[in-house]
């Protein structure tokens, strides 16, 4: 059997709720200041769970069973691989948050597939750690309004620079998922 592409997508089932209910349930229920709260909190739990795991076993690939949120092909990712994920797509908020914010048109097409890990390197959890400091900082300075630029992401739907914001929490939150998934597997 061959390797999923990147960017290939969610399941039909779990695309369709994310859209329909997912997103418009985060537009609704989570404020600027609740989504930078909860990722903080996720970025919390993530240290708590790779403190005493040794550098070897951070760069080890683990084979996983898929988790809620994210495509076959991140399947077969080590920790260090998430959160270089998880880094890249952080900073990339940044732009895109920065951008809508001030009305510019981005004319990019966002692309899963330009955000998947390419190092492994060793020092992954300290740019992951540093890119959420940035961000952090980055949105306590916003001004919070909400803009009428929009961006698309490439499996939901046109994006304003408040769910760019939330889905930066909601992305973290399945990725910390998937590197709980890859400890189970690593140890157990």
């Amino acid at each position: 059997m061959s390797e999923p592409k990147p960017g290939a997508g969610l399941p039909f089932c779990e695309r369709s709720f994310i859209k329909y209910i997912g997103v418009p349930f985060a537009r609704v229920f989570l404020s600027w200041d609740s989504s930078l709260k909860l990722l903080q909190k996720e970025s919390l739990k993530i240290k708590e769970l790779i403190k005493d795991i040794p550098q070897d076993k951070l760069q080890e690939r683990v084979k996983i069973d898929r988790v809620f949120g994210i495509e076959d092909h991140s399947c077969n990712y080590s920790i260090n691989m998430t959160l270089e994920h998880l880094s890249i797509v952080i900073t990339a908020m940044v732009f895109l948050i920065d951008s809508l914010s001030k009305e510019n048109v981005i004319e990019k097409e966002v692309k899963i597939e330009e955000v998947k890990p390419s190092q492994n390197g060793k020092d992954e959890d300290k740019k992951f750690f540093l890119s959420v400091q940035k961000y952090v900082s980055f949105i306590e300075k916003h001004p919070k309004n909400i803009s009428k630029a929009t961006k698309s992401h490439p499996w939901f739907i046109e994006f304003n620079n408040k769910d760019w914001a939330t889905f930066c929490f909601i992305h973290t939150a399945v990725h910390r998922r998937q590197i709980e998934a890859i400890i189970k597997k690593l140890y157990f």
